[in-house]
């Protein structure tokens, strides 16, 4: 009887255990609030510019405005530094398969300031560069919302991109209006960028030009401008009597994927470059190297050869001339021998 009553006990200490259990859904983060205090929440919607989250262990939904949240700390599970490469390399497709559904957890949240912000923009660069302009307009608008001014100016770009890809010239024209406002490098990457797309690639190349002279600290927009002037010449080398050829085009992507290695734009600079016959340029250019370098090396192994059969020359003279003075030396005091010899005797 003892023992079925301990059992009784016992099975009632494990019902009332997973009656206090507490299943939560949403997504895992630590919330800094504006007064520096951090707690665990399990993230359930940002709607309205009000957050809602429940606290760690608590069913219970709570809701307070973005603008009191500082910070979201997230916990994402990813090989970040295998996606650096496969960015770096220009396969964006490979970033997107391991991104897409990592970021599908925050991306609602990108509005708020938070630890997956340079994650978001390279899922954005990739949707853009891999030609998902509708995804890349859904992400640009994420940056258009969110509280930092860089990210904002840099959704407005895209989002002008995004248009002028599809052929909406007046949207690009306007956001370049309100980009120019904040970034003067970026409102003339855009306008150079709308001048293209009008078919006037001429006037693109001078506006990179001010761009490159006036702006050539600007990590942000010089090196997508260098890039743009790229594209540029391409179109101008289809011109009758145009002075610009395919090599303009080719040497400028050159110099972009190499000056700006592991960014999107050199990714897609690369992509340019062997498109147009770079990689078997660089072969040859390769080979030409080697050659001009063995024959270099041919050239300084016989120099050497001839300073050392000269230096073996002055050697072997030298050699004689000391053997010849001494030869004489020694012909000479033997002479003087037989005369002092002869004079003695007649005497």
């Amino acid at each position: 009887m003892k023992r079925v009553f301990l059992s009784l006990i016992a099975f009632s200490a494990v019902v009332v255990t997973a009656q206090q259990e507490v299943v939560q859904t949403g997504t895992p983060a630590i919330l800094e609030a504006a007064n520096g205090k951090k707690i665990k929440v399990m993230l359930q919607s940002l709607k309205d510019e009000n957050l809602t989250f429940q606290a760690f262990k608590s069913t219970k939904d709570m809701t307070v405005p973005a603008s009191k949240i500082k910070f979201l700390q997230f916990f994402p599970k990813y090989d970040q530094e295998a996606v650096d490469a496969s960015f770096a390399a220009g396969d964006f497709r490979a970033v997107l398969d391991v991104m897409e559904p990592v970021m599908a957890d925050f991306i609602e949240y990108m509005p708020i300031d938070n630890n997956m912000r340079q994650a978001f923009v390279l899922v954005y660069n990739s949707y853009r560069f891999s030609g998902d302009y509708d995804n890349a307009a859904a992400y640009a608008e994420k940056l258009v919302a969110s509280n930092d001014e860089a990210l904002v100016l840099k959704g407005k770009a895209g989002l002008a991109l995004v248009a002028l890809a599809k052929g909406d010239v007046a949207t690009a024209e306007k956001l370049s209006a309100d980009i120019t406002e904040k970034s003067e490098a970026g409102g003339l990457y855009l306008k150079a960028e709308i001048e293209r797309a009008k078919g006037d690639p001429k006037q693109a190349v001078q506006t990179v030009t001010v761009i490159i002279e006036n702006h050539a600290n600007d990590i942000e927009w010089l090196p997508a401008s260098e890039l743009l002037s790229a594209y540029c010449y391409l179109d101008m080398a289809g011109e009758t009597n145009s002075v610009i050829s395919t090599n303009s085009a080719l040497n400028t992507a050159r110099q972009v994927k190499n000056m700006y290695a592991g960014s999107a734009v050199a990714a897609d600079a690369e992509k340019l470059w062997a498109s147009l016959g770079g990689a078997e340029q660089q072969a040859r250019m390769d080979e030409e190297k080697a050659k001009m370098a063995a024959a270099a090396k041919e050239r300084k192994e016989q120099r050497k050869a001839e300073e050392k059969a000269q230096r073996e020359k002055k050697a072997a003279e030298k050699a004689a001339r000391q053997a010849a003075e001494k030869a004489a030396k020694e012909a000479a005091a033997q002479q003087t021998d037989v005369s002092t010899s002869t004079e003695t005797e007649s005497e």
